[in-house]
């Protein structure tokens, strides 16, 4: 697999998308390719744009000032070379979904927590956690027979930290000293060295606690709420729910601080199941603060351990749960026997779009949020093959759910579990089609470029991109346009779009960073045009028919 291959597919790894070959060679990718991690965390990043701001609005002057400094902070952390490559991969993903709305979830960074109140009162305790020397932390989280999995973690200034989740067989563990981690799992050790500046901390710790603030690329946003128990204070932190500003928060952490030492004592994580119905899936208790620790409890094991890879530390079902324990990491809970479903009322907040969908992956669970979005692409999504339903009022049925399920599961496992929460059954059939691949190349001329980090937007229709790599530009059009039907005979499912090279990489002219404006409402040969008078770019069209697997749903009797 090459670069562009690697970055093509990135999103749908992400996403959960890819074959279990495809994505073996993502990962295969990534082990060889370590400064790949960091569009990676691009790509995972960009998934959280779904996020709301809540529901108290600032003034139009605040959200252009917002607007304005998020988009100075992304230019500022882009100022290297490598950085500049990552920035601009945040808006390689096609789906309009990811595009739409980018400015007001960019000024969401700066004031989507500040907006809210009890921010102060907050503020003071993460001061306090950031004078600690250490910390004891033990509880439970849920796991996936909804039985108390017990959790220990242990942190100690400055960077050594230690990790426990689970009992016997199932036990994982992380410990980290300086610049060294190393992870326990199924039995075995990994390892790896990791900058002295990445090791966690207290410091780190705090700021976690701290909410995403300013000059931080966490597009997300939370609202605090604050009551006076007397010896204690209750703070009630929500994450905005990205189903629509209608419909709850998803996830509710609560946490119990001491009043005089401004430093917590309890907390508690809440699922939001529907229905306004909570279910408790994590309880932890702060304990011996300040107390000194064993330097036992973070020695390493020797050096006869196995090189920590990814495709080793992703199956980890509880990859949350071995870091400094913060709730808002969205994927620290297990779904039950295998997969949750969670159906919202569809929220009236327009901007979310009918059919949108955001997706995520992380330690073995894949987690989908689908706002308004019928239900053949959900279960398209979640079986991994083209749908059919041949029952009209099946086939118009939208929803707006959350759905999380293991990797343990099969796509046809995932499907029998949709269908029987959505009232269908399905059926795997062969069926003859044609597999077209859209072939472009590039014919020398030299066109103008852009080295500036920048991003794209569209419809579907009209096309704008600034500072983005040429061949991504045009695997978006194609896929944007697809989804509007102006490309004719383009197949999601089963086309392939290819971006033929023989020259050096480096001279790779769709590696090379362009701008780009180009309306073809009048249909995708304007954009051919375009493409081919600007950039000496040409498309042909190579087509063999195949047998393929369709999924074919119809109602349950």
């Amino acid at each position: 697999m090459n670069r562009a291959e690697f970055e093509s597919k990135l999103s749908d790894y992400v996403r959960g998308e890819l074959s279990s070959a495809e994505a073996r060679q993502i990962e295969t990718y990534l082990a060889d390719h370590p400064e790949a991690a960091d569009d990676l965390e691009a790509v995972r990043s960009v998934l959280e744009l779904s996020a709301d701001i809540g529901t108290a609005e600032p003034p139009d002057a605040l959200f252009a000032a917002a607007r304005t400094n998020a988009l100075e902070a992304i230019r500022a952390e882009a100022g290297d070379e490598h950085k500049t490559q990552s920035a601009a991969f945040w808006q390689r993903l096609p789906r309009p979904v990811y595009l739409s709305g980018l400015a007001a979830m960019l000024a969401g960074v700066v004031f989507g927590v500040l907006w809210q109140g009890s921010t102060s009162a907050w503020a003071e305790v993460v001061a306090e956690v950031r004078k600690l020397n250490s910390v004891r932390v033990e509880g439970w989280i849920r796991g996936e027979k909804g039985e108390q999995v017990p959790v220990k973690q242990w942190l100690k200034s400055p960077h050594s930290f230690r990790s426990e989740v689970g009992t016997g067989a199932a036990r994982r563990e992380v410990v980290v000293t300086d610049a060294k981690m190393q992870m326990y799992a199924d039995g075995v050790w990994y390892g790896k060295d990791i900058d002295a500046e990445d090791a966690w901390s207290i410091h780190k710790l705090a700021e976690q606690l701290a909410l995403p603030a300013r000059g931080k690329l966490e597009l997300r946003s939370y609202q605090i709420e604050r009551e006076d128990q007397g010896a204690t204070e209750l703070f009630s932190i929500w994450q905005r729910s990205s189903l629509g500003s209608k419909t709850p928060a998803d996830i509710r952490y609560e946490v119990e601080v001491d009043a005089q030492t401004r430093l917590p004592n309890h907390s508690r994580v809440y699922l939001d199941m529907g229905q306004e119905d909570w279910e408790l899936v994590s309880e932890l208790n702060y304990l011996d603060y300040n107390v000194p620790l064993a330097d036992e409890l973070f020695a390493v094991a020797d050096d006869a351990i196995q090189p920590l890879t990814l495709s080793a530390s992703e199956p980890n079902p509880f990859g949350m749960m071995l870091e400094p324990f913060v709730p808002w990491n969205r994927t620290f809970y297990m779904p039950l026997d295998g997969m949750d479903i969670i159906v919202h009322p569809p929220s009236d907040d327009q901007s979310k779009g009918l059919g949108s969908y955001a997706s995520s992956t992380a330690g073995g669970i894949t987690r989908y949020e689908f706002h308004r979005t019928r239900l053949a692409e959900i279960a398209r999504n979640l079986g991994e093959m083209p749908v059919e339903i041949p029952e009209q009022k099946l086939a118009e049925q939208s929803y707006s759910t959350r759905i999380a399920y293991s990797h343990r599961l099969t796509p046809n496992e995932r499907i029998q579990r949709l269908g029987r929460r959505f009232g269908f059954v399905a059926d795997v059939a062969e069926r003859q089609g044609t597999k077209t691949r859209w072939i472009f190349t590039q014919d020398g001329t030299e066109f103008p470029t852009n080295s500036q980090a920048g991003g794209s937007e569209t419809d579907g229709k009209n096309y704008h991109a600034t500072g983005y790599p040429l061949g991504f530009a045009i695997w978006n059009m194609i896929e944007n346009a697809a989804l509007n039907d102006l490309v004719e005979g383009y197949n999601r499912d089963l086309d392939e779009i290819e971006l033929q090279w023989d020259g050096a990489a480096a001279d790779n002219p769709f590696e090379r960073q362009v701008d780009i404006d180009v309306d073809f409402a009048d249909g995708w040969d304007v954009a051919l045009d375009y493409l081919r008078e600007q950039f000496g770019v040409k498309m042909e069209r190579v087509s063999e028919p195949i047998t393929y697997e369709v999924l074919v749903m119809r109602p349950s009797k």
